[in-house]
């Protein structure tokens, strides 16, 4: 069934998708659908659930050993995974929706990882301790926020939201490293420079 509506989604738009439709998509009646997923937002729910489950699989099993490394591939895997497997329309659901955006944070065990890596970047001396992991990770998140935003509406192409995500986590890193690692995760923010979007616009 979930199955079904992704397919519906991408063809039609979220907008369009009534249960009453994807049941004869899916070929199974309304009840069986709201017996599943109680309503259209239960069941985006459960699509928006399934997506973050296959994104955390993917970010649990990085190869870099290094913290920062290991930031750099988080983003990188999530972004892609994001790219790859879920509806540009889901994701601007989710994007335009508090209730959806809440649900992501409080279930996306990945972000969690995340703030560890740069915890773990801390204590081995690559950055500075005066800022918490956390908040420097939502700095970033909410630039992140903003390129999604402009990705789901055709502004930017994959390229450009991946490039711009870890761009914006290398500016954040920027502002606490340490001198030995600054010129790694400069020269790495450079490199973003030919996908790089700017960031006004849509």
């Amino acid at each position: 069934m979930l199955d079904a509506a992704r397919t519906f989604i991408e063809a039609h738009g979220v907008e369009q998708l009534s249960m009453r439709r994807l049941a004869s998509e899916a070929g199974v009646s309304v009840r069986t659908l709201y017996n599943h997923f109680g309503d259209k937002d239960g069941l985006l729910t459960a699509l928006v659930q399934r997506s973050l489950d296959s994104i955390d699989v993917a970010v649990h099993h990085l190869t870099a050993t290094d913290p920062i490394e290991r930031i750099w591939e988080a983003i990188a895997v999530s972004i892609d995974k994001t790219v790859a497997e879920v509806p540009k329309a889901v994701v601007r659901a989710v994007v335009m929706d508090d209730r959806l955006v809440d649900l992501v944070n409080v279930r996306w065990t990945g972000w969690d990882l995340i703030v560890a890596e740069i915890g773990a970047a801390t204590r081995a001396g690559a950055l500075r301790a005066d800022i918490e992991p956390a908040l420097l990770a939502e700095h970033a998140a909410m630039v992140l926020f903003h390129l999604q935003r402009r990705w789901t509406a055709g502004d930017l192409d994959d390229a450009e939201l991946r490039a711009g995500a870890l761009h914006a986590f290398d500016i954040c890193l920027l502002a606490v490293a340490k001198p030995q690692a600054r010129g790694r995760i400069l020269e790495h923010a450079q490199s973003l420079t030919a996908d790089r979007p700017r960031l006004t616009g849509a």
